[in-house]
């Protein structure tokens, strides 16, 4: 039986909880030291696959004909913001986990941090029509998101999904995190640090043997199908 007291505190509980306007804590993303100053363009093209050159804003132009382009995040895939006063070259940056509609993290370099890396650093969407078109970033230093607002062009897709195995040198990207984070939360024990070294393939041998797929240690299609990627 619930009494008076119990159920005012269940109500007044629940009126606090209605009536909070702390804003839900958002991912601060990882910071990864570099030997030297390295530019968006450089480590955005390391990791993407893409073979473009040029500065950051030229990429949608050059990508034309030869990569898919659009409007609709994917893993892997490098957004591209345009040139701004306060963008000059403009920017580019990889997709390493779409959240929701609205919400992406990504892994890009020189993002007012002197030229450092971070990962997983949450972009939202701030178009008023939900086409990418306008985004804010997380502001690292403040531990927050921007304040600016920052017009793309869109999304440059590399050619199609990569079967990742172990190779050398050893295959990294998003693509490759997205896996060790699927082994993980399948509960294979692995670093997920974006780069398919051994650690990653016997995670992957282990996962392949339990769930009764060929064991070859190469996340295939149906590997990956398996895990929801």
């Amino acid at each position: 039986m619930v009494t008076p007291k119990v159920f005012l505190g269940l109500f007044l509980a629940g009126a606090l909880a209605a009536c909070s306007t702390s804003a839900p804590k958002q991912p601060a993303g990882r910071s990864e030291s570099t030997p030297a100053h390295l530019e968006c363009v450089p480590y955005a093209r390391s990791i993407s696959g893409l073979s473009i050159r040029g500065d950051a804003w030229t990429w949608w132009q050059t990508a034309a004909g030869r990569y898919r382009r659009d409007r609709e995040p994917h893993t892997g895939a490098v957004m591209v913001l345009k040139r701004t006063e306060r963008l000059p070259y403009g920017h580019v940056a990889v997709v390493s986990r779409v959240l929701n509609d609205r919400e992406i993290l990504v892994d890009h370099a020189n993002w007012l941090n002197q030229g450092r890396v971070r990962k997983g650093l949450l972009v939202r969407d701030v178009s008023t029509g939900n086409d990418w078109s306008l985004v804010r970033v997380w502001y690292s230093p403040g531990n927050t998101l921007g304040k600016r607002s920052y017009p793309t062009y869109g999304f440059i897709h590399p050619h199609g999904d990569r079967a990742l195995r172990l190779m050398h040198p050893p295959m990294r990207g998003p693509d490759v995190r997205t896996l060790q984070e699927a082994l993980g939360e399948a509960g294979f024990a692995v670093s997920v640090d974006g780069v398919f070294g051994r650690e990653t393939r016997d995670a992957l041998l282990a996962y392949q043997t339990k769930a009764g797929l060929a064991t070859d240690g190469i996340a295939g299609s149906r590997t990956r199908s398996r895990l929801g990627l």
